[in-house]
Formats: structure tokens, C-alpha cells, sequence
């Protein structure tokens, strides 16, 4: 193994770093997550086996880019695509990645469907799964429709002499929550101020970045403010005295984890844990874990919507996904119920049969057909 946690100044900066050596030829690179590093270094390894001379491309000077160029482009799209939103810098850490593959000299007016059929075989090739891709094509897309906007780029992207993306098909995927075990093996394993993190992420059910870049002024007592989120809607999520605690030293402390920190982190922790072959036990799993405890207390779905800050009941319903225990547990709190009422038949019902509506049968029918 060539592969090193990369280091400044004696900390480690979340990225990784390929080192290989044969024969007078030495390769170099940092990547940002240990996947794609594994994934360069058998590449490397498996040229070197064919007898092939392999080299990472010298880096391109951004003073040297030609204009309108893919990087160039990028560059002078900083500060203002996307300003102020959460995912900023993770839209343009894909946009990055799409220069790498698509080649950072590369003209705005050059990229057409061919390029985008050569990122998606790339993509797929690392790994990624269709949902990821669908998140880098939706990014290339705004970015290329801003260009064209600005001149960047003269040919359009949209309609029929556009571009054609091959948006990939979605599934509904698995629905990955942390046990309580993997939680305690996760505070084990996990830095302090990361582990922090991760409980604060647990407890809330809030998305990575709308805890990376939470100030001060949006703790008020035990309630967080989000104002600036993925859905564009504000929402507030109360805490427990003790998740208050730890949000608020990670944040007045300044002792947040930047997002290579905590990926790199999470990675280790899985790696330990015996989980480093199951790709959903990512960072996000904690978002689904908050849905899945509250469906399991029995708290009401419209109440998980407005928690979680999902603009569709449909989002959350695939959150909040139901166990067999929940349907089992149900069968006996409506035997409960009936038992009870039987028993003394003056105890309210929270339905009742509007007048005229017809007996029981008419109703048990209308029950069936909706």
C-alpha cells in the first residue's frame, strides 16, 4: 500500500496522497477521498504490470488557461454561482472533478453530449452510484447555463441543438440507518470534535453542511435556526440540553471538522468498524437515523416532515420507512383499542360517522375502495 494520509503542517488535511516508485519513474498525487486514491493506485500498478509509462498530467497553471476554458470559467464563476448556499463548496468540488475528466483546457463551446457520455462512463467507473452522477450532470448543467448567460459559452445548452445529459435512472436505493451498537463503536473511534458532530447529526437529523456552517446567532436556547438550506426553506429543529451543549462548543470553540476532515475521519471509522465494502454507511446515515428513532417512537409522520424539512410527504415517507415490529406493534394497539371500547363504549372515538353517512357496511365499502 502507497496510499498516505496527506499532511500540512503536521495535520492531516483530509485528502490522500498515491506515492509509487519503479525503476527512475516515481508518481504523485493527492486525491480527496481514499476511494478514488485506491481506485489511482491500482490503475497505476496494473499500467506499470502492461510495460506502459505512466505519469499524473502536469498541473495547468490557472494564469495559462486559455479563456473560456473549462477551469478559467470555473474560477471566475467563484462568488457568484451558487453564492450563499449551503452545498457551495461541494458544487464546485464536482465541478473540479468534471474539469479533471473533461480536461481543464477544455472550451465551454467544445462540450457537447459526447462529453457528457465520456463523465458519466468515468463516474460510473469510480464508483458512483446513479444518484451521484444525476448530482454532478444537475451541477455542470447550472454552471454551463450561467456561462452561456455570460458569454462564457455561445452555443446552447438547453433544447434540441443542446446538450443531451443522460440524466441516469434513480432508485429508491436502501435506506441506511446507525444501530445503536455501530453509534457507541463510532464514539470509540472517532475523534472528539468529530464524534461531536456525528451525535449533534444523530440527534437533529440536520444535513452535513447545514451543521458545517451554523454561527452562533442561530442557537437561541435549546432551538437551532436554519435559514439557509437545501430545500430554500427556513426551518428550526429543537435539541436536548445536551446536543445544545456539544453544537455550541463545536461551534464558539471553532473546533468544527471541515469536510475533508470528517470524511477522511468517517472513512477510518468505518474501516475499523468492518464496514469499509458498505457504501451507504456514509455521513448521511445520521439523517436517516434521526427519521427512522422518531418513526420508531411512533412520532406522526407530518411531524417528521416539518422536523426534517422535506418539501414532500412522499421524501419523507421513504425516510421513515416501516419496520415489521411497527406493523405488528400497530395489530396490538388496535386490539387494545376495540378491547377497551367494548368495555366501556362512552370512550370518545377520533372518528365518527358523519350524520347521514349510512351504516357500517356503506362505510366498510368506501373503507376498501379508498
Amino acid at each position: 500500500m502507497a496510499i498516505y494520509a496527506d499532511k500540512k503542517d503536521g495535520q492531516v488535511t483530509g485528502r490522500w496522497r498515491v506515492e509509487l516508485q519503479r525503476a527512475g519513474e516515481r508518481y504523485r498525487k493527492r486525491w480527496d477521498n481514499h476511494a478514488d486514491a485506491i481506485e489511482d493506485e491500482k490503475r497505476v500498478l496494473d499500467a506499470w504490470a502492461r510495460g506502459e509509462s505512466l505519469k499524473p498530467a502536469p498541473a495547468v497553471q490557472e494564469e495559462a488557461l486559455p479563456v473560456n476554458s473549462l477551469a478559467a470559467t470555473i474560477q471566475a464563476a467563484k462568488g457568484l454561482l451558487w453564492d450563499g448556499d449551503a452545498t457551495t463548496e461541494t458544487n464546485f468540488a464536482r465541478l473540479g472533478h468534471i474539469a479533471d475528466i473533461l480536461g481543464k483546457t477544455t472550451r465551454l463551446d467544445e462540450i457537447n453530449t459526447n462529453s457528457i457520455d465520456k463523465l458519466i462512463q468515468e463516474l460510473a467507473a469510480r464508483g458512483r452510484a446513479p444518484a451521484t452522477i444525476n448530482r454532478y450532470l444537475s451541477h455542470l448543467r447550472t454552471f454551463l447555463v450561467w456561462a452561456k448567460k455570460r458569454g462564457y459559452r455561445t452555443k446552447p445548452v438547453a433544447g434540441e441543438d443542446g446538450i443531451s445529459f443522460g440524466w441516469k435512472e434513480e432508485g429508491e436505493g436502501r435506506i441506511r440507518w446507525i444501530t445503536l451498537g455501530e453509534e457507541e463503536k463510532l464514539k470509540e473511534y472517532l475523534p472528539d470534535n468529530v464524534w461531536k458532530l456525528t451525535k449533534v447529526a444523530i440527534e437533529t437529523g440536520c444535513r452535513r453542511d447545514e451543521l458545517l456552517t451554523v454561527e452562533p446567532g442561530q442557537i437561541n436556547g435549546t432551538r437551532l435556526h436554519l435559514w439557509n438550506t437545501k430545500t430554500k426553506t427556513p426551518r428550526t429543529v429543537p435539541m436536548s440540553q445536551e446536543t445544545t451543549r456539544m453544537l455550541t462548543e463545536l461551534v464558539k470553540s471553532k473546533k468544527m471538522p471541515t469536510r475533508r476532515n470528517l470524511r477522511s475521519w468517517w472513512n477510518r471509522a468505518r474501516t475499523k468498524m468492518g464496514l469499509e465494502d458498505d457504501k451507504d454507511f456514509v455521513f448521511h446515515a445520521c439523517r436517516h437515523t434521526r427519521a427512522t428513532r422518531m418513526v420508531d417512537a411512533g412520532i406522526n409522520v407530518f411531524v417528521i416532515k416539518e422536523w426534517m424539512g422535506h418539501k414532500r410527504l412522499e421524501t419523507t415517507l421513504r425516510y421513515a420507512h416501516v419496520k415489521q415490529q411497527n406493523l405488528e406493534d400497530a395489530l396490538v394497539k388496535v386490539g387494545d383499542y376495540f378491547s377497551k371500547l367494548e368495555e366501556n363504549p362512552s370512550i370518545p372515538t377520533p372518528f365518527q360517522v358523519p350524520h347521514g353517512a349510512g351504516g357500517g357496511g356503506e362505510l366498510a365499502n368506501m373503507s376498501r375502495a379508498a
